[in-house]
């Protein structure tokens, strides 16, 4: 299941049931869900976004309710892998050698 990071950035928080799942999404604050949970509650990547502020109960408060929907942001996460300095890191690192055999 791929999952992507949404960022509330209205001045409420919004809950989001979907499936019986209950998703939370607190202002200001990145949550990670599944990119389908996304596509439902908010649109994501819908032309036409009138069924989602119809099911978010927006759908009559016009550009208010488009500017809701647009202050939800998406983005996604990207590993990035990188050599490690053994002298810069602060967790303690061991490796096959290190380990002492049980007794």
């Amino acid at each position: 299941m791929q999952e992507i990071f949404i960022t509330n950035k209205n001045d409420f928080d919004q809950p989001g049931p979907l499936r019986r799942q209950d998703f939370f999404f607190p202002r200001s604050e990145r949550v990670t869900i599944p990119i389908i949970a996304a596509q439902h509650m908010f649109g994501l990547g819908l032309a036409d976004k009138t069924e989602t502020l119809i099911r978010l109960g927006w759908n009559m408060e016009g550009e208010a309710g488009v500017r809701k929907l647009a202050n939800f942001v998406f983005t996604q996460g990207v590993m990035i892998e990188a050599p490690v300095d053994e002298k810069q890191v602060s967790l303690p690192l061991t490796s096959v050698h290190d380990e002492q055999p049980a007794a």
